[in-house]
Formats: structure tokens, C-alpha cells, sequence
């Protein structure tokens, strides 16, 4: 996701040194939270394109595929409220994300379709206050770590849940003072690494958690306040983790996509260029 002129996000597709970078969306609304489809031909993203009445207080967000080329754009979900941070499975067949439905309080839930479309079914039901956000499929495809936040407002208190793909066995894998956000499985199903304030008036660091629940383990430890790191996803391999870094190096200001080992080592820049790029996602394509 990158702004274009006009400060709405879109969807751009680049190789893993952001070389030859090409923008697949575009118009006078926001579209992003991009996903590879696992043999690399297809994206699932979100967007608000069919919000008719953008100023008013209904929100309308949709999730769509799209070639990899940016053509062919299809619409999965019915423009029922807000839907979206959507998910492919490891065998391509079912996409999982959030959605409110329309609920008068924004409080959304977890709900998996099939990748061709069609009825949605409900994976998680929190019990008010709470809210549900961002699946994401387990290697193996039979679960979801998903964010569970209490109340629908920006950094409140969140935690980490894995559940099975029927609604059973909800495991609790943080506490909901970490504050986390958003997560990625390590491609060996071992692992999740997240977004997370614990400090809530920090910028964000990255962590690691046992996929089984443990104690989270810091890879970033940014200064509070000086630096940020935010949408971590692991590389094909498993051997790098790429995010949004905003730091200083050398005395310099930087902010753009950067990597690091799942130690928290070898941490650089990909590129040069100064570039607020979010919700970034690792696919080898061939």
C-alpha cells in the first residue's frame, strides 16, 4: 500500500528490492491490504470503491481478487458494512477477513468464503465490547491467529487468538496489555510474529510468539518514541521478516519497508528512497 498524489492508498506490486514497482489500483478512494494467492497469480485486497455515500457515517468496504496484473477485478463480499484484512489458505481455496455486517457499533468477527465467492460463514462470535480483526490461516490451513480487541478504538487493549476453521478450540496466545495487531504465521507454523504497543503512545515494536502461547519476545526493542515498526510478514523461506520500519540511521531520518533475520538481526532498509509503504506481503512468483 502506497498514497498516491491525492493521498488515497492503492495497491502497487514490486520484486523484493522494490525494483520495477507497478500500481495495480487506482481512484478517488482507498484500496490496500493486498495478499498473494499462493501460486502467486492472484491478489485479495479491500477497498471502499462501492461506498456511494463516502461522507456519511455507514461505511462501505469490500473485498475484491485481481489478476496480478491488476485486471479481472471481482467483488467476494455484498457491501453489507465493512469487510476486509482478508486471507488466502495455503491451498488457495478459501479466503478468510473481518467483518462487521453492518453492526450498528462496528464490532466485527472473523468469516471465511470460498476464494470463488459465495456464502460467508462465521468463524468467531465476541461477546461485546470485543471485536475481532485481521486472520490470518495457519500453515497447514487448519486454524486462524486472529487479533481480538476490546472495543473497536484505535490501540485498545489487544491480544492474540488462534482458533480452529469450525469455531472450536479458541486458545488466548497474548495478553491483552500487549496490545497486538497485526501477525504472520513463520512458514514452518512454529512461530507468529506481531505488531504490538505495549506502550500505547510508542511507535511499535515486533515480536515473536511461540505458536502455542508463551512469552512475547521483543526482536525490535526501538527507543520508545524515537522509532516504529509496524505489518511484519515472513519471507517464502522463513529466514527474513519484512516490515515498516521508521527509524534514524546515522543520524538520518528513515521510514520505508526493511528486513530482518527472526533473531531481530541483519535489520536494513530495502531501498533507499523514503517510502510510508503498509501491509506488505512476501510471495515468490514465478
Amino acid at each position: 500500500m502506497l498514497k498516491d498524489g491525492r493521498g488515497h492508498w492503492q495497491v502497487w506490486v514490486a520484486n523484493a528490492h522494490l525494483s520495477g514497482a507497478k500500481r495495480l489500483t487506482s481512484g478517488a478512494y482507498d484500496s490496500g491490504w493486498p495478499v498473494w494467492s499462493p501460486d502467486g497469480k492472484t491478489l485479495v485486497f479491500d477497498s471502499a470503491r462501492t461506498d456511494r455515500t463516502p461522507n456519511d457515517r455507514r461505511h462501505v468496504n469490500d473485498v475484491f481478487l485481481m489478476k496480478a496484473d491488476g485486471s479481472g477485478v471481482k467483488r467476494l463480499t455484498d457491501s453489507k458494512g465493512t469487510s476486509g484484512d482478508a486471507a488466502w489458505s495455503p491451498k488457495g481455496s478459501l479466503i478468510a477477513f473481518e467483518a462487521d455486517r453492518g453492526n450498528s457499533k462496528e464490532l466485527s468477527a472473523v468469516y471465511v468464503m470460498s476464494a470463488s465467492g459465495g456464502k460467508l460463514r462465521r468463524i468467531t462470535r465476541p461477546a461485546p465490547p470485543m471485536s475481532d480483526y485481521k486472520p490470518r490461516f495457519s500453515p497447514d490451513g487448519t486454524r486462524l491467529v486472529f487479533l481480538r480487541a476490546r472495543g473497536t478504538a484505535e490501540r485498545a487493549p489487544a491480544a492474540l487468538f488462534t482458533v480452529r476453521l469450525d469455531g472450536t478450540d479458541l486458545h488466548q496466545l497474548t495478553s491483552f496489555s500487549l496490545h497486538a495487531d497485526d501477525s504472520d504465521w513463520a512458514p514452518d507454523g512454529k512461530r507468529i510474529v506481531v505488531e504490538a504497543y505495549p506502550n500505547p503512545a510508542a511507535y511499535g515494536d515486533i515480536y515473536l510468539v511461540d505458536a502455542n502461547g508463551g512469552r512475547p519476545v521483543n526482536l525490535s526493542r526501538n527507543p520508545a518514541g524515537k522509532a516504529g515498526c509496524a505489518d511484519p510478514v515472513w519471507s517464502p523461506d522463513g529466514r527474513k521478516i519484512l516490515f515498516l520500519d521508521i527509524r534514524r540511521v546515522n543520524g538520518v531520518g528513515r521510514t520505508g519497508l526493511a528486513t530482518m533475520k527472526p533473531d531481530g538481526s541483519d535489520r536494513r532498509f530495502v531501498s533507499a528512497q523514503n517510502l510510508e509503504i503498509h501491509q506488505a506481503d512476501w510471495e515468490s512468483v514465478h
